[in-house]
């Protein structure tokens, strides 16, 4: 072979279903880390926030006089209190339509913080309106004009930090909503040490102040963190955006409300009916609650957030979600049960001898607790939150009334008896929710024989899909296509060709003969006998949302394109796919793929053979070269449009080899070509990016012989040869790379950060704004020769053959250039946005390749 690249796959390295052991179980963790990594993170933060908040207010206490701490105490309350109010259930709102939100997500969210300020700001000033007018406690605490400015101000940042931590969430971003909260507090802490050394006596202002420096300070890291993880598009609001939301806004309003103000105005209810000290007793009681119900409170609000985009997952993620809440939260709930007293006991023993009982007995609402929080959840994925609303309001005024009745009687227990049995008559009435989604079964599972999860390779490329178009073709028609993949499944069930991708749950689903036979009358799609338009087929697959068929065929007119899952194989896996299946329906039999040995530590061997006996390779194998920053430019609305032009030539392979000998003696014909389509672009007007590009590698070349790997096993470096319109500089810098073998050092980086944080089954929407002004930043993928597929029942020679090999993503100014040989016939494919750019000039650029590609190149000499 000719050629150095290759389009590749990710290798599988599992061959058989999972069972109850150690590998099915790390396959099923794996398949839940996004709600272990959010989950996780949301948990982390109120440890976080919870220890440094000790930490801020024991170092108040002893450097400022009590009225300063009280002052500033109270307007962290009054904050905290307007601000989750003027929330307006903003937050909710865009866990709820963020994941499925193509584009503009920071439009909506920097609306919604907006909003989320300005309703919290008349929230402030109506509490200051309150305390001078009618309560002169909270007068007295408001301060001077100074410090009650900055109050208001500090609700209205509460509010949209507040807004902000469960949009993170929305974009399954936990981690960046920890680090916002863990500088929070950090900053606001060494604020006030920084006070406490100078000769300064500290006022309630003052402290606010450091907390209010601490909240802008985090949202200033973090937003410069998202910008360098270009996470952020543009940010400017659109109220237009929030047009047809008002209604769900408000029903996420109401649940929120709902559920909030019952627990905060508890503590209201003892005072009133028992006393303060037994207040005392109760809230210090309920602060280990409330600990204990973090963990489904943050398993149930990630749960919301991940099923939102992809509710496939909801019984899956409800399940794990039971797990991890019930597995690890009711044992310590029951030791809290059994310790009760010696728990009190650490605050005081009046508070042991007063409330031990009663913190017994809501240690025993863990449960209850965890229903309604799963029941609130699957409420707002199935968009049932103005019901799920409107039992809250009845179980939170039945919650406040069961504390009155209870305390009534002249007794904190009673109290916490009579509210800890509404709560379970709540559990009696949401848990057939919850326990409807856990035992939910489908139609098809019912026809599952058995599972293989998804290797880490698979998954690292599941959100992409790969399409091969090919024809004309005699004797080959949908009919016979699907017998001859019912011959397949008949000879192997698992298959991978034959399997169901569950993208959600990271794993092939095998079935039995009856569900297989409904299942590839969908995966292959008839066009029927008459003239087909095999371009138009290509574009069709583009268009088509990814879905759970490793392979889905259009067939029709003596065409096959053949989009195939790139968890499935690369050019070599799909091409022996591709002839077999043609094959066999040509010759109307069964398919037969012969299963092949999996090679499990075929990356760690190679990486292994290539740097860990030699360490003086070891610097060059852990430097990468980045894609340069690409500076901000102006942007206008944008919608993607992705789509295809091809061209071939069976003379043009000719006229590269006699130019190459006579210019460029060595060099590939693939990196002709890639200098070539460069120059046309250049020519027509386009103005490539020349920094560099993407090439497409193949790393099979590094692992031993004998083995071979089915599945994936390619990596895409980015590269800046001196000129991209010169074939020798694009061959000596490949060539160069290649022989680093530093490709696998990155695809053991990118395999080891799967194994951490997950990979999507999707891939991220397209942003909803573009450059005014694109440039093309290429990717070239070369595949080499398919003369594999020689013995196809072609209806006509080599020239006149159509063989198309076409990615389906692509960025909004990306171009990528597919390369393949057949029968001497170069074939060519243009994969780009007909939003960005003409796809006639596109195609003028092909044309120009394949009729003179010498030329282009000399014309930039």
């Amino acid at each position: 072979m000719e050629s150095t690249i290759t389009e590749a796959e990710p290798q599988s390295l599992d061959s058989g279903t999972e069972g109850p052991g150690r590998t099915g179980i790390v396959a099923i963790l794996r398949g839940h880390l996004d709600l272990f990594l959010n989950a996780g993170s949301l948990m982390a933060t109120t440890a976080i926030t919870s220890l440094f908040g000790f930490a801020y207010w024991w170092l108040a206490a002893q450097s400022a006089s009590k009225e300063a701490v009280g002052q500033a105490s109270a307007a962290v309350s009054a904050m905290t209190l307007i601000g989750t109010i003027g929330m307006f259930g903003m937050g909710t709102m865009l866990i709820s339509d963020l994941p499925a939100l193509r584009g503009r997500k920071w439009e909506l969210i920097s609306t919604c913080l907006l909003v989320a300020g300005s309703a919290s700001t008349v929230g402030g000033l109506v509490y200051v309106a309150l305390a001078h007018l009618a309560i002169p406690g909270l007068q007295n605490a408001l301060g001077g004009t100074a410090a009650t400015v900055l109050l208001v101000f500090g609700i209205a940042l509460n509010a949209m930090t507040l807004v902000l931590d469960e949009a993170l969430v929305g974009l399954l971003q936990g981690p960046m909503q920890l680090m916002r909260n863990a500088w929070f507090s950090v900053i606001k802490l060494a604020l006030l040490g920084a006070l406490v050394v100078l000769p300064l006596t500290l006022t309630g202002g003052e402290l606010l102040l450091t907390w209010i420096a601490g909240m802008v300070a985090s949202v200033v890291i973090l937003g410069r963190a998202l910008r360098r993880k270009g996470m952020i598009d543009s940010v400017r609001p659109r109220a237009s955006l929030l047009r047809g939301r008002g209604r769900s806004t408000f029903d996420h309003n109401l649940l929120n409300l709902a559920t909030y103000l019952p627990r905060a105005a508890l503590p209201l209810v003892v005072t009133a009916v028992l006393s303060a000290e037994a207040n005392a007793s109760f809230y210090t009681a309920f602060m280990v609650l409330s600990f204990l119900a973090m963990v489904p409170g943050n398993v149930a609000l990630t749960l919301f957030a991940v099923a939102s985009g992809d509710k496939a997952a909801l019984r899956s993620k409800v399940r794990m979600g039971l797990l991890i809440c019930l597995g690890g939260g009711l044992p310590v709930s029951l030791v809290v049960v059994f310790a009760a007293k010696p728990i009190m006991s650490l605050f005081g023993a009046g508070y042991a001898e007063s409330a031990g009982t009663a913190l017994m007995i809501l240690a025993l609402t863990y449960l209850p607790f965890v229903f309604h929080h799963f029941f609130l959840a699957i409420s707002r994925v199935q968009g049932r939150v103005r019901g799920a609303g409107i039992f809250s309001v009845f179980a939170g005024v039945a919650e406040l009334a069961a504390a009155w009745y209870g305390g009534s009687r002249g007794s904190l227990t009673e109290l916490v008896t009579w509210v800890a049995l509404v709560m379970a008559a709540e559990t009696v009435l949401v848990a057939p929710t919850v326990l409807r989604v856990v035992f939910a079964r489908t139609p098809l599972e019912e026809n599952i024989m058995s599972t293989t999860s998804l290797t880490l390779r698979e998954r690292a490329w599941l959100p992409l899909e790969y399409i091969r178009t090919v024809g004309p073709l005699t004797g080959v028609t949908a009919e016979r296509l699907r017998n001859a993949l019912i011959g397949l499944h008949a000879a192997d069930p698992t298959h991978r060709a034959v399997s169901r991708l569950d993208r959600a749950g990271a794993r092939w689903e095998h079935m039995d003969a009856a569900a297989f036979a409904a299942y590839v009358a969908e995966a292959v799609t008839d066009l029927g006998d008459g003239p087909v338009d095999f371009d138009a087929m290509t574009r069709e697959l583009q268009a088509e949302q990814r879905a759970h068929h490793p392979v889905r065929i259009l067939a029709g007119g003596g065409y096959v394109a053949m989009k195939v899952a790139h968890a499935y194989g690369d050019a070599g896996p799909v091409n022996v796919l591709l002839r077999e299946l043609v094959r066999a329906a040509g010759e109307e039999r069964p398919a037969v793929i012969a299963a092949s040995a999996r090679h499990r530590w075929a990356l760690p061997k190679a990486w292994w053979k290539q740097f860990g006996t030699k360490p003086g390779r070891w610097k060059q194998g852990l430097s990468f070269a980045r894609p340069p920053h690409q500076e901000q430019s102006a942007t206008r609305p944008w919608t993607a449009s992705l789509t295809v032009e091809t061209a071939r030539s069976a003379d043009v392979l000719g006229k590269m080899r006699v130019w190459r000998d006579e210019h460029s003696p060595g060099v590939t014909t693939s990196a002709i070509t890639f200098a070539a389509f460069t120059a046309a672009l250049r020519e027509l007007g386009l103005n490539p990016d020349m920094s560099g590009g993407t090439f497409l590698a193949d790393a099979r070349r590094y692992v031993d012989k004998g083995v071979s790997i089915d599945s994936n096993f390619c990596m895409g470096p980015y590269l800046s040869p001196a000129s991209l319109t010169d074939p020798q500089a694009i061959h000596t810098t490949l060539k160069a790379e290649l022989a680093t073998g530093r490709i696998l050092t990155m695809m053991l980086l990118r395999e080891g950060k799967i194994a951490v944080t997950g990979a999507p089954g999707l891939p991220d929407p397209y942003p909803g704004e573009a450059p005014i002004e694109p440039r093309p930043r290429l990717t070239f993928s070369n595949q080499g020769r398919h003369d594999v597929l020689a013995d196809l029942p072609w209806a006509v020679d080599v020239a006149g053959r159509v063989n198309q090999s076409v990615p389906t993503l692509n960025g909004p100014e990306g171009i990528t250039l597919t390369t393949s040989e057949m029968g001497g016939v170069l074939h060519l494919e243009a994969t780009f946005h007909a939003s960005t750019y003409d796809p006639a000039v596109v195609a003028r650029a092909l044309q120009l390749v394949c009729a003179d590609p010498a030329a282009l190149i000399m014309a930039t000499r």
